[in-house]
């Protein structure tokens, strides 16, 4: 189980605990039995997330004040420019909800106290070097979604053997038949692949061909992670990103069984929450029902960045619908296109859910917790949950989201049947597809161990 602690505002996640359950017993060539996880260092997120020259200013203020023993306030930057229109917009939305989120993280610290979830580690700050090297050094790069670029012929299925070798993979499903993790060799890699996970790697427009092969209405739940276009991400070349016009031709509505939870993870840019709730969620017939919040902290429980900075914040939105259809929405390629009316055609007369910060007790953080922790209540016609926080220390490698299946559970049928799409890890019994699906499978990310002794991964070990 991920999930170390939760009470009637969220949950307090282990990421890399959970992956030490899921990647336990894989068999090698030569017939050891090994356990893997994600290397420890990948999540020693110590200190706040910095620029280094400022880390090493701080450092040096910091011995100056031990030194002398002068407690000296920290001047506050002067903003060189008025806030624009989208971050007035953000600002405002972060003022509405902060009372929400500071409540939900200062309670779930304040209830796993005893359970030291989080460790006094000030005194041992390292700009979280180890963390970063990793991040730096690690994984396929780019090869994977250079790959998707092939043709799509026949709708291939491809069962996976242990240890099995294969050329490419792309644009067919792949499934992971097993339950226990396996590893294989794609294009000259190594990957391991949890307990009875599928996917399809292919580019995201293509899907819409592969609805047949993955099952309509067939999805008790579908998650997406699109890689929402920025300036930043532009100007630096760092990822691939996605035109928003382009999500209205993923067929989530032919996908989606009656009642499929859809959750879309958004960055702080309001651009992009308001074109989900506003626009997308109305187009696949899906009704908007509330926003969680994911904030990431330190060893130390911290937030990895000042959670009142004006600029990046420490959490990360989810937001949650559900589909209302009984039939089909077939998506039209005449009205994936129509951008000049289509604001006026999906909008109108659309009345979204706020939020709601009502849920806040008068109570003290300490009465919260000491009264009955609230569990999830299993699926039925209500809404789920509002306003939810979930706690983690984030990994240091670039998109790699928090694992959900653990806190969904409650929410869904029993067995249920989860899709995952723009996904670039595997989820034991899910279903995934995007154009590097498995890229956070890649070796480079695990270390084995056994019997406490950790071994090192290279490309020897088979």
């Amino acid at each position: 189980m991920a999930i170390m602690y939760q009470n009637m505002y969220g949950w307090i996640l282990d990421h890399w605990q959970l992956t030490a359950v899921t990647f336990k017993d894989v068999n090698s060539e030569d017939g050891t039995v090994t356990d893997f996880s994600y290397k420890r260092d990948m999540f020693e997120i110590n200190s706040q997330f910095i620029m280094d020259s400022e880390f090493e200013s701080k450092i040096r203020v910091q011995e100056r004040v031990d030194h002398t023993h002068v407690n000296r306030k920290k001047r506050k930057r002067k903003r060189k420019s008025n806030l624009n229109e989208g971050e007035i917009k953000a600002k405002t939305y972060h003022d509405k909800i902060i009372e929400v989120i500071l409540h939900a993280y200062k309670s779930l610290l304040h209830g796993s106290k005893e359970m030291k979830l989080f460790n006094d580690i000030s005194k041992s700050l390292d700009n979280n070097v180890a963390a970063r090297k990793i991040a730096l050094n690690s994984g396929p790069g780019d090869k994977l979604r250079e790959l998707c670029y092939t043709d799509i012929n026949d709708l291939e299925t491809v069962t996976l053997k242990p240890n099995g070798v294969y050329d490419n993979l792309c644009n067919k499903l792949v499934k992971n038949c097993s339950n226990s993790s396996i590893k294989v060799e794609i294009k000259d890699d190594f990957y391991f692949l949890p307990a009875e996970s599928s996917f399809i790697m292919g580019d995201t427009v293509n899907l819409k061909y592969f609805t047949s092969i993955l099952g309509r209405n067939e999805f008790d739940f579908i998650l997406l992670d699109p890689p929402w276009e920025n300036k930043s991400v532009k100007r630096k070349k760092q990822y691939w990103t996605l035109d928003n016009e382009e999500l209205f031709q993923i067929p989530v509505p032919e996908l989606s069984a009656p009642g499929c939870v859809i959750g879309v993870w958004v960055t702080n840019k309001m651009k992009h929450k308001d074109f989900v709730i506003q626009e997308l969620f109305p187009f696949w017939n899906v009704d908007f029902i509330t926003t969680w919040y994911w904030i990431k902290v330190t060893k130390s429980g911290s937030t990895v960045l000042d959670i009142m900075s004006e600029h990046k914040k420490p959490y990360e939105i989810l937001i949650l619908g559900k589909c209302k259809h009984t039939e089909i929405k077939k998506i039209s390629d005449e009205k994936i296109y129509e951008k000049d009316n289509k604001k006026s055609n999906i909008c109108r007369d659309v009345n979204c859910k706020e939020n709601s910060s009502e849920r806040i007790s008068s109570k003290s953080v300490e009465d919260l917790c000491n009264e009955r922790t609230m569990l999830p209540a299993s699926l039925n016609n209500d809404n789920l949950p509002l306003d939810m926080t979930i706690l983690s220390v984030p990994s240091s490698i670039h998109s790699m989201k928090i694992p959900l299946q653990d806190i969904m559970k409650p929410y869904l049928p029993e067995n249920p049947k989860c899709l995952e799409i723009f996904a670039r890890n595997l989820t034991p019994a899910w279903c995934c597809y995007g154009n590097e699906v498995f890229k956070h499978q890649h070796m480079d990310y695990f270390e084995g161990f056994t019997k406490d002794t950790r071994i090192p991964l290279d490309c020897d070990v088979k």
